[in-house]
């Protein structure tokens, strides 16, 4: 069975063929035997006998750390990063909205927003020849008031005017999400 297709493109010489797949059947080897590898220097692991008497281990509880996790400390510097991006104008506020928790993301964006605008009309009321002045980070305090949720107090200085900016991280589905901001 021969079937080809062919086309040529108007002033060219290029030819497309398209032909069949051959038929063929895939190699059969169910009935091929294993083959074991083994080595004279493989140490046999002496498997403890299961016994159904002895007593489970005691559970022991984490213990208490002070301060705040890896994990929160992490999504505290992501989110302040992202907050002072939408402030400094380089993002919309509407991008906070994938790191807060979807019930809340309303409220966070619209503080997100109102902060922003705020701090477009401290830049416009400074003189046109002064060098703008960014949002920037002078201390970040966080509190880990119980496993999974993570507060943060945020001091931000632009030009000569300082800012406060609080916020609740919470973990929810393995992804810390945002559950209220507020820029003062």
């Amino acid at each position: 069975m021969r079937s080809a297709v062919e086309m040529a493109p108007t002033g060219s010489g290029a030819t497309i063929r398209l032909r069949p797949v051959p038929r063929y059947e895939p190699p059969f080897d169910d009935e091929a035997t294993p083959q074991v590898w083994t080595s004279s220097r493989q140490l046999t692991l002496e498997w403890p006998a299961d016994n159904p008497s002895a007593a489970p281990p005691p559970v022991v509880e984490p213990p208490v750390v002070a301060g705040a996790s890896g994990d929160a400390k992490l999504a505290v510097r992501r989110f302040v990063r992202l907050c002072v991006e939408v402030l400094n104008g380089f993002r919309p506020a509407a991008h906070l909205r994938r790191l807060a928790l979807p019930s809340q993301a309303a409220d966070v964006v619209a503080q997100g927003l109102a902060g922003a605008r705020r701090a477009a009309d401290l830049r416009k009321t400074r003189q046109p020849s002064a060098r703008r002045s960014p949002v920037g980070v002078i201390k970040v305090v966080l509190c880990e008031p119980r496993a999974g949720a993570v507060e943060a107090a945020v001091t931000l200085v632009t030009g000569d005017r300082t800012w406060a900016m609080a916020f609740r991280l919470e973990l929810h589905q393995q992804s810390w999400a945002a559950t209220t901001l507020l820029i003062i």
